[in-house]
This record gives C-alpha cells, structure tokens and sequence, in this order.
C-alpha cells in the first residue's frame, strides 16, 4: 500500500476504533488518547490483524471485568474504565515491538511472536484476576502457599490460574488463525501463562510490600511474555 494511503487509512482506522471505544466506555478520555495513539503506531508499523489482536484484548478484558461485578464493587475491586496507566501498563511493551521491527531492529517474526507474547500474557493475568477473584476459594500466596486474603497481591486461585490459561489460549487461536501458523496458540498459550506466573511473584515479591506498583507489575508481565515467546520460537 502506498504510504501515503496507509497514512490516511490508519488515522480513520485510529479515529472510528476511539469513536467505538468511547460509546463503549472501555477507557477513560486519557486512556483514548494514549491507545489512539498507539493503534496509529501500530497500523502504521504492521497491519490491521496486529490491531485486532490488541482489540480483542482490550473487548476480553472488559467483558470478564463486567463478570461478577456487583461482587467486586461490593469488595471495593470493581473497575468500570481503563485509565491511561493500564493502557500503557499493559501494551507499551507490544507497541515497542512494532516500533523495533519498524526502524529494523528486529525482524517481523521476532516482532510477531513477541507481540504476540505480550498481548497473551496481558490477556492471561486480566483473565485470572477478574476471574479468580470471584472464587469461593481462599488464595494462596504464589511465593510460600499460606493462604492470603481475596484480591491479595501475589494470591492465586486454582479456578484463577484455569482462567488465565483459557485468556492466553484465547489470544493464541485468535493468532493462530489470523497469521495462518498453528504454533503461534502454543507460544502464546505458554508465554501468557508465564508472563502470569510472573505478574504473580511480582506481586507477592514486591507489590505487597509497597516497593511498586500495579502498573510497573503489569508491564513486567508483559515483557515476560514478549521474552518467553521469542524464546519459544527459537526452539521451533
């Protein structure tokens, strides 16, 4: 495609998919802005299946965040809209990626199998945390197994952990079948759940104890999952 026509496809791309974001109240107005400019970055360094791929993300997230919702209000962890901090927390790191392969960093497949990697791993731990949360279950500290409180940072739950492996599997189909290549649904399924695992003991390690942050957590995630699927990809 023509740059110049890619250029304007993707600005009316960006501005029907933050029109649709909006009716939607999928994020707030910051959150907007910032993913608008990262669907730009992405439509402009890759294709629209790039983008898809972090819309169903984005659609996932908010549909398992409305699970339960009056439960998680009433627990005071209900969240109605994404702020500009999970927005970037949960896709800098896929975006960079674009980026990378864009100035020729990295080659497109390594961008391809981490980008996908990153998104997995997002989807995994919004899928375990909305989910497991929900449990009847009392969680378990990742890092020592003693039981915790409901919504502990670093807790996990065994109908937690199934939910976030059914979020990168998800992501892994969804990739497997738009990029026409199978081993991208064990990749992404793998990496998702590492990048988890580590969100976890982040949480547990640090996050509990005050040293960081959800969202400095959510990006580690991300960057464990990016990692993980690249190095899958090397074995193949």
């Amino acid at each position: 495609m023509n740059i110049y026509l890619k250029f304007i496809y993707s600005i009316i791309i960006t501005i029907i998919l933050a029109y649709i974001i909006k009716k939607r109240g999928y994020l707030d107005n910051s959150g907007i802005l910032v993913s608008s400019l990262m669907s730009f970055i992405i439509l402009i360094g890759a294709n629209i299946y790039w983008l898809i791929l972090m819309v169903l993300f984005l659609v996932f997230g908010s549909i398992v965040s409305k699970i339960g919702y009056a439960k998680k209000h009433s627990m005071g962890m209900g969240e109605s809209r994404r702020t500009i901090k999970n927005v970037l927390a949960n896709g800098l790191i896929a975006v960079l990626v674009v980026l990378l392969n864009m100035f020729g960093v990295i080659e497109y497949i390594v961008a391809l199998v981490g980008y996908i990697g990153a998104i997995a791993a997002a989807t995994s731990d919004t899928f375990s945390s909305e989910i497991g949360i929900l449990s009847n279950e009392t969680p378990r500290l990742i890092t020592t197994f003693k039981k915790v409180k409901n919504g502990e940072d670093g807790g996990i739950t065994i109908k937690g952990t199934i939910a976030g492996l059914m979020g990168s599997l998800l992501i892994g189909v969804m990739a497997g079948i738009m990029f026409n290549n199978i081993n991208l649904i064990w990749i992404a399924t793998i990496s998702g759940m590492v990048g988890n695992i580590v969100d976890s003991l982040m949480g547990a390690l640090f996050e509990r104890k005050g040293i960081i942050n959800n969202e400095i957590v959510n990006f580690t995630c991300t960057i464990a999952g990016c990692i993980c699927a690249v190095l899958l990809y090397g074995l193949i």
